[in-house]
């Protein structure tokens, strides 16, 4: 790439920032159709014991990658020396509603505070002891539900926003890879089907 003209070069490595992103707004937006699909959220509500428990782990574990996997395109991810590919450009969210844009930022903010990394605020950790009837003194951790999905209803403005996103990568793919033709290498399936660790996804 180091040959290569610099508007070029640009324009590959933004290629390169639209396919992985739009990979993880779909995988984000299948987790999100989980867990609307199987409603989690009710289910939790309603069921009791061990089956509630396990109901609301999975919830907790797909919220989290979901979350993940949607603000790796905003998260500057890709600490390389100095070739890297940057953030998916800021112009990708322009012209979203404003319902949308707050999912978008509580979506980032959990990932920051909470999921990527401990945040003291956040957990609002308060540490008492309490005394039950044996008279021995019992260290609680009270904190915030740091844990806690997003409702079923932010899901799905973000599986919608995930879908219109990738619609917009789609759009400008379709350009980049009329203007990269030529700068692209071309395979055979036989070459592809040589690199099986390749997921051309």
């Amino acid at each position: 790439m180091d040959s290569l003209p610099d508007e070029i070069a640009a324009k590959l490595k933004l290629l390169s920032r639209l396919l992985i992103s739009y990979n993880d707004f779909h995988h984000a937006s299948r987790i999100a159709s989980y867990i609307l699909e199987h409603r989690l959220h009710d289910k939790v509500n309603r069921l009791h014991g061990r089956r509630r428990y396990r109901i609301k782990l999975l919830w907790e574990a797909l919220n989290s990658a979901m979350i993940v996997a949607y603000c790796r395109p905003f998260s500057g991810n890709d600490p390389g020396p100095t070739d890297t590919l940057g953030n998916l450009p800021g112009r990708f969210l322009k012209g979203l509603s404003a319902e949308e844009l707050e999912v978008h930022q509580t979506a980032l903010n959990d990932r920051n505070q909470l999921l990527a990394h401990s945040d003291s605020e956040a957990w609002n950790m308060r540490p008492f002891f309490f005394k039950g009837a044996s008279g021995r003194p019992m260290l609680v951790p009270l904190h915030s539900d740091v844990r806690a999905p997003l409702v079923h209803d932010s899901v799905d403005v973000l599986q919608r926003l995930c879908g219109k996103l990738m619609d917009r990568i789609a759009d400008e793919r379709a350009i980049l890879e009329n203007e990269l033709a030529e700068f692209l290498p071309a395979v055979t399936l036989e070459d592809v089907e040589a690199s099986s660790a390749v997921d051309v996804g």
